[in-house]
């Protein structure tokens, strides 16, 4: 995993001083190497993280056939196997990375080497003959590609600062997304940014861009869910999921650094953990995983004897790594400055703290388990959903089942007032847990809000709009600021589409979550019979309560940069307010917002 950025001028004009500020705006990608390539109007610059082939072989910008250049940030993980398959077809390779694989792939299969592709990844390809760029991004959007351009350019990056390193790019904030970041939690819903001049490549598909600037954006790849309802689990679908999962994980143990997991005692990261020890146990090597885990005494959301019941059955080097609300006041304005963008909740400072203790212990690769309640119905609120959908199809002693089994699945006061949220949210637009009533009045009537329950598809919602592209952001960015490769095995495209394959009976039964990785994959017990859902989860409500004075201060500062959005005398006059009445994720939005405005000195239009 690396951090690659560029330039393409339709004027010629060669630029490299900015590229050698973009380069190093990313340098928290890749510390091991640096490479730049000029030609004529075009500037390519890759950061190295070294995780295949340490040899300067795999140096980039890398020049491949003579004819073209790529930066590639990410892995192909069946590069092995995609190697073999060219050499059949006359290619002959020099190193042992996968990046020297995406141009033969290319020059053989043209635009659809991607569908050849299993992995994730964000690249560059420039065709010295036919002066055009070819720019791809995985299936998912795992890996990031953010770009702004004009008639007379093209600027890409891995991360928006590096863009922003351009004095010419305007710092201006995008309003719609702010509006629905605010009022709905949203914040990766659309292909465009916090920054009104500046967009991402959609997951799943691919650019083209050739020297008039004339750009063409085709999509490759959009999974399919499966519409149907009732389908009894088998043994065949549960030996298929765990054959499918498993390979998943071995191919993403391929590195030739130090190798780890997150472990926050669910059912996602357990189930990693527990095979990744089976597949270390079965090669022999005798080595020890080193698992990495956020913790809190607050007893709501304390989930150690999760984790320990983990790693007292597998071989495995438990870290578990506390923090405080001081910390996080300390480190918030830095945890902005790595993610770019607002971010909706204090969860990301749990996530930050676990990549960095990773980096400190030596551990460049990290797995870790996104991705699995998108595909598999994890969330709350999915089996709501799923109850609606039986109704909607008369089958109303099934629903009933299933209502009175996710009932029973409450245990606490604060899960409980949670999925009631959630129950709202789905029923009526919007978030329940908004506070709208706290911005100005004429931004409010001039924004009208992303409609995301628009398509009927909850779980490909979750995939593509609500759920899984925030994550992934969030991964990348904090594992990427302490130089740790985050692998996600539950995004392998083969895992997805045998789930979204499968009807919803066989993920959600009996009020059970994931009903059919409950069934087939190796975890201790206690965890397997989990009823509730928490993931790295921080005492939100309880931080912004204990620094409420020294937060309140922000907006009380001479210059309020979010002051055409936000009604800042009104928020004042009722923070203690907004916080004892349990809404610390709203209030926090508001500060997030300001001082993401101020790090990047971002203006209101």
């Amino acid at each position: 995993m690396c951090g690659i950025c560029g330039y393409y001028s339709k004027k010629q004009e060669e630029k490299r001083e900015l590229l050698k500020k973009m380069g190093k705006a990313i340098e928290h990608r890749g510390p091991n190497d640096v490479g730049y390539f000029f030609e004529g109007g075009l500037g390519l610059c890759h950061r190295r993280l070294s995780i295949l082939d340490l040899s300067e072989r795999g140096h980039q910008p890398m020049e491949t056939l003579e004819r073209y250049v790529i930066v590639f940030n990410g892995e192909i993980y069946n590069y092995i196997e995609l190697r073999i398959e060219l050499e059949e077809n006359g290619y002959v390779f020099h190193t042992g990375t996968d990046t020297e694989i995406i141009p033969a792939a290319f020059d053989l299969w043209g635009e659809s080497c991607v569908n050849h592709f299993n992995g994730m990844w964000a690249f560059c390809l420039w065709d010295k003959q036919k002066k055009t760029l070819f720019c791809a991004r995985d299936r998912f959007g795992v890996k990031p590609f953010y770009y702004c351009m004009d008639e007379n350019r093209f600027v890409f990056a891995s991360e928006i600062k590096a863009i922003l390193c351009d004095d010419t790019i305007n710092r201006v904030a995008n309003e719609p997304i702010i509006y629905d970041y605010l009022t709905q939690g949203l914040v990766e819903h659309t292909d465009e940014t916090f920054f009104k001049d500046i967009f991402k490549l959609p997951p799943g598909c691919f650019m083209t861009i050739d020297s008039q600037m004339d750009i063409e954006i085709k999509q490759y790849y959009d999974v399919q869910f499966s519409n149907l309802t009732k389908g009894r689990l088998e043994q065949k679908d549960i030996e298929e999921f765990k054959e499918l999962f498993t390979d998943s994980v071995n191919v993403r143990l391929r590195a030739d650094v130090p190798i780890g997991s997150c472990l926050s005692g669910g059912l996602d990261s357990s189930s990693i953990v527990c095979c990744m020890d089976e597949l270390l146990q079965k090669e022999e090597k005798n080595t020890e995983q080193h698992t990495f885990s956020f913790c809190t005494e607050d007893k709501r959301i304390d989930e150690r004897r999760y984790m320990e019941a983990v790693t007292k059955q597998t071989n495995t080097i438990p870290h578990q790594i506390f923090s405080s609300e001081t910390d996080m006041k300390k480190e918030l304005r830095e945890l902005i400055y790595y993610q770019d963008e607002p971010f909706s909740s204090t969860g990301m400072y749990a996530s930050y703290c676990v990549y960095r203790a990773a980096r400190q212990s030596g551990i460049t690769v990290l797995l870790d388990g996104q991705g699995a309640d998108e595909i598999l119905c994890g969330y709350r609120k999915s089996r709501v959903y799923y109850v609606k959908k039986l109704l909607n199809e008369k089958h109303y002693l099934k629903a009933f089942r299933e209502f009175c089994g996710s009932i029973s699945q409450v245990k606490s006061s604060m899960f409980l007032k949670n999925d009631i949220l959630k129950l709202k949210k789905i029923l009526s637009k919007g978030d329940s847990g908004s506070t709208e009533g706290y911005l100005k009045k004429d931004f409010c009537e001039k924004e009208s809000g992303y409609d995301y329950s628009r398509k009927e598809d909850f779980q490909h919602n979750d995939v593509y709009v609500v759920s899984l592209p925030a994550l992934l952001r969030y991964a990348d960015r904090n594992s990427m600021a302490f130089s740790v490769e985050s692998r996600l095995p539950f995004l392998d495209y083969r895992l997805v589409e045998f789930c979204a394959s499968l009807p919803l009976e066989k993920k959600i039964h009996g009020g059970w979550s994931k009903y059919i990785m409950r069934k087939s994959l190796k975890m201790p017990e206690v965890i397997k019979n989990r009823k509730d859902k928490i993931g790295f989860a921080t005492p939100e409500d309880i931080w912004l309560k204990k620094e409420r004075n020294s937060f309140r201060e922000i907006f009380k500062a001479e210059e309020i940069r979010s002051a055409k959005f936000v009604d800042v005398d009104k928020l004042l006059q009722e923070w203690d307010k907004i916080l004892d009445e349990n809404n610390a994720s709203g209030l926090f939005r508001y500060i997030c917002l300001e001082l993401w405005m101020r790090e990047f000195q971002v203006r209101a239009e």
